[in-house]
């Protein structure tokens, strides 16, 4: 452009060369609107991202694009729920920066289980959490690494109680569901987002972490969850309907070693 217009303002007269040099200056003006907005638009899709509870969620968004977890996506997907048994009971007398420091404490260690098993923090909620298999790497064997998740979900529990146990404090012990099935994927909200999981599939999930509280287990699966694996040490507990779900499952409880003995 500006040789353009150099060689506008030798060969034409005065009135053409400003015309051309306004002209050049509209361009100039419309081009850095354009990346003012790309500017913005990248600088919201960053806030976006920050406002998301995991990082691993906030890369998979960045690595997809924004386009295709906005509009949302159906897949089959294992989902692991987890809370903390007696959470109440074990924050009874603490103040509340001991309560926050506890929940920190049990997020970083559920966290490290939870991603080194190849698993998707989805949420937490509380004392408790929700994480996804099959999500960010769609190759076989999500059963077995939501298994896998779950038994390292209860190994550090234990290392952490053994910890407690030393400064005179309770342990900390989960319940944990596991369902397999359709969800649908995507980002939820406005200003306020969340990219999570939903449908029956989730449901079922968290109703069979809260059935573990009434059920001689620890770790409940539902049959789906169970086949799409290749573990062994699944044992039928129970057949019966379960809230959201829509037939009746066959209910299986998975053995989680602590190294402390079998679990219940």
């Amino acid at each position: 452009m500006p040789l353009l217009l150099g060689l506008a303002a030798a060969t034409t007269p005065e009135p053409v060369t400003l015309g051309l040099a306004g002209l050049a200056l509209a361009c100039l003006s419309l081009r850095v609107q354009r990346l003012r907005r790309s500017a913005r638009a990248a600088t919201r899709h960053r806030n976006n991202l920050a406002r998301l509870t995991a990082p691993a969620i906030a890369r998979l968004i960045a690595e997809t694009g924004s386009a295709a977890p906005r509009a949302g996506w159906e897949q089959e997907a294992t989902v692991l729920f987890a809370d903390i048994r007696g959470f109440t009971r074990l924050c009874e007398g603490l103040a509340p920066g001991d309560v926050a420091a506890f929940l920190a404490d049990f997020r970083t260690r559920a966290a490290g289980a939870i991603e080194a098993a190849g698993g998707l923090i989805d949420k937490f909620v509380g004392d408790e959490v929700m994480a996804l298999f099959g999500v960010s790497d769609t190759a076989p064997g999500d059963g077995d690494r939501a298994v896998a998740a779950a038994r390292a979900l209860a190994a550090a529990m234990a290392a952490w109680s053994r910890d407690r146990a030393q400064a005179g404090l309770p342990p900390v012990r989960l319940g944990i569901g596991l369902h397999r099935g359709p969800v649908f994927i995507g980002i939820i909200g406005t200003e306020r987002v969340e990219f999570t999981a939903v449908g029956d599939t989730v449901n079922v999930a968290r109703r069979l972490e809260q059935m573990t509280r009434t059920l001689p287990c620890d770790c409940l699966a539902s049959e789906a969850a169970v086949q799409d694996g290749t573990s062994s040490e699944a044992r039928i507990v129970a057949v019966r309907a379960v809230r959201g779900a829509r037939a009746v499952l066959r209910l299986f409880t998975l053995r989680l070693d602590t190294g402390e003995g079998a679990d219940r």
